[in-house]
């Protein structure tokens, strides 16, 4: 790059010069550069011989004196000259590397960088100015710097141009791909002194080339593989495009529908062949028999025209293609194990499989024309209603819905839903599949790993659980039991018995409680009861009863304390509360 700018700079007429091209001062000049070595040398003869003559010939010395310092003068002028030039050079490389957008580097035989572009020194992390003077493996991990060594001792060994990719951030910091060219610099005939490496960003191409594959894909499904006749018709009638299910159905070559247009099927071509096309009843076959269909048209930009895609479905009998391919689709949604339905903007069901009507336990002709709510017990009701509003007005929707099975039992279905709006009238399609078993296959499980082996009752892993699922404003209260004198009882009477005595205090626990609340065992003889929706009075009742008839029922006695949740509290903070007034309940009945 700096030949080319010297060379540059050495043309005629060169902006570097300073002067217009053709003028007589850019002629003077290039004169003068072309001739400074010869001055310079001129210059040391003539002081030479001016030394010898001012010896023997005084005269002569002085003319050889001035032509001495002639020369010199012309000398020092030409130098100045050339320092001008390599100075406004610099200039216009500094200004062309602040604009470069691509990596751009220059370095010298030993790999040290003479010049980089910001996006150069953005793949090492650096500035520009931060690199000059250093190696790519100053700024690299021991492996990548010894990898780009390699390929710089080989690029300098062997003279050639080495294409590789690179990845990294650019000045702004932004992940990029590059495709980078390494060129070894050198001279005819000569060792290579240097070498240029130059990138362009190319992940925007790749994007760009996923995105094309994508929407050729998108086209081939949506338009080319369509088991249905498929056009696409101009504004004029001209049809810009045919898939291979139209050729089939009207018996013409591609070419010869896309060279005829609209004319080769319209049933009236000398009115106007789109409208008639569009319109219908009836289009003409290449053998001349009228083919009774319906045409649906949505509007598109094709090429950059305005067009319109158009989707054929012979009626009245006609054993068409899309009828094949409509029966075959409903066969196996039939055969299939996944419950499938549609529905109305009502929630009445259009149209059911067998697999949906057996889970349902009746026939599939039973369901026609009736309300999916009439399938789910009252308590789901409302979650039914709910999950029907939301298939019918979104594009797509997921989640469970719990209807009455075949014998009345509650089972859970998990479903996706997709909407289609712009049918007459508008439906939703629901696909389902039966995980009651598998939903009961894991509270199973969850319960087996929260509950305490020995009891029977919640562990601490239970507690953590509860206390993760504690909203605000909720409304709780605990009583935290022990048994009076345990540790004495198990020291007299064994493991065994103390273990007979945990198991019968859990039991009684779990019959002194309501079905919402939970017990849970905290460790050794320690337990914990978690109500719900309860109040200070109520505690404060239960906890009293439960010391009071455990020396009838169990023949030991328990101590209690309680505690409300307060506000927002955690729930480790209420359980402590009530340990506490276990604990201090207990001191009062040793002091009295």
């Amino acid at each position: 790059m700096l030949k080319h700018l010297d060379t540059v700079a050495e043309r005629p007429g060169s902006a570097l010069d300073g002067a217009a091209p053709g003028s007589a001062r850019a002629r003077r000049g290039r004169l003068l550069m072309a001739w400074v070595p010869w001055l310079a040398v001129t210059a040391v003869l003539l002081a030479a011989i001016a030394a010898w003559l001012w010896a023997w010939l005084p005269v002569a010395g002085w003319v050889a004196t001035g032509g001495a310092g002639m020369a010199l003068l012309a000398t020092v002028y030409g130098s100045l000259l050339r320092q001008r030039r390599l100075r406004r050079a610099e200039a216009l490389l500094q200004a062309l590397a602040s604009e470069l957008r691509e990596p751009v580097s220059l370095r010298d035989a030993e790999g040290r960088f003479l010049f980089a572009s910001r996006p150069a020194a953005a793949l090492l992390g650096a500035e520009p100015e931060d690199v000059l003077g250093y190696t790519e493996g100053d700024f690299l991990d021991a492996e990548s710097a010894a990898n780009r060594a390699a390929e710089t001792a080989a690029l300098l060994t062997e003279p050639g141009r080495l294409t590789l990719r690179r990845r990294g951030p650019d000045p702004e910091g932004r992940m990029r791909e590059y495709l980078v060219s390494k060129l070894a610099l050198a001279l005819p005939r000569r060792r290579p002194f240097g070498l240029l490496e130059v990138g362009r960003e190319v992940g925007g191409e790749r994007a760009w080339r996923q995105f094309q594959e994508q929407r050729d894909s998108e086209w081939r499904a949506l338009f080319e593989d369509h088991p249905l006749p498929a056009l696409v018709m101009a504004q004029d009638g001209a049809l810009l495009a045919v898939n291979a299910a139209a050729e089939r159905f009207y018996g013409y070559a591609a070419e010869d529908l896309l060279a005829l247009g609209a004319n080769a099927v319209a049933v009236e071509p000398g009115n106007d062949p789109a409208l008639s096309l569009l319109r219908g009843p009836s289009h003409r076959r290449r053998d001349g028999r009228l083919m009774p269909v319906q045409v649906s048209s949505s509007p598109l930009l094709y090429a950059r025209r305005d067009a319109r895609l158009l989707l054929v479905r012979p009626r009245e009998g006609v054993a068409s293609e899309g009828e094949l391919y409509e029966r075959r689709y409903r066969d196996l949604i039939d055969s299939g194990i996944w419950l499938v339905w549609s529905v109305d903007h009502e929630g009445r069901i259009l149209q059911a499989n067998g697999a949906m009507a057996a889970a349902l336990g009746v026939e599939a002709s039973d369901l026609d024309g009736r309300l999916l709510t009439e399938f789910v017990a009252p308590e789901d009701h409302d979650a039914a209603v709910a999950m029907l509003e939301r298939s019918t007005t979104r594009r797509r929707d997921t989640g469970v819905v719990t209807l009455r099975g075949r014998g009345g039992e509650r089972r859970t279905w998990q479903y996706h839903s997709l909407a289609y709006p712009e049918d007459k009238p508008p439906q939703t399609l629901l696909l389902a599949q039966d995980i009651t078993l598998r939903q009961s296959y894991d509270r199973k499980l969850r319960e087996r790993v929260l509950i305490d082996p020995l009891t029977g009752v919640y562990n601490r892993r239970y507690i953590e659980d509860f206390g993760q699922r504690v909203e605000n404003g909720q409304r709780f209260g605990c009583i935290v039991v022990d048994v009076v004198g345990f540790k004495r009882y198990n020291d007299t009477y064994g493991h065994a018995q103390g273990d007979a005595m945990l198991r019968k205090l859990a039991q009684f626990l779990r019959v002194a409680c309501r079905s919402q609340d939970a017990v849970m065992r905290l460790g050794g003889d320690e337990f914990v009861l978690v109500l719900p929706d309860t109040s200070e009075a109520a505690l404060h009742d239960i906890a009293q009863r439960l010391e009071q008839r455990s020396e009838v029922e169990l023949g030991f006695a328990l101590s209690a304390g309680w505690a409300l949740r307060q506000g927002d509290e955690r729930f480790e903070a209420t359980m402590k509360r009530a340990d506490l007034e276990l604990l201090s309940r207990r001191a009062a009945a040793r002091s009295r």
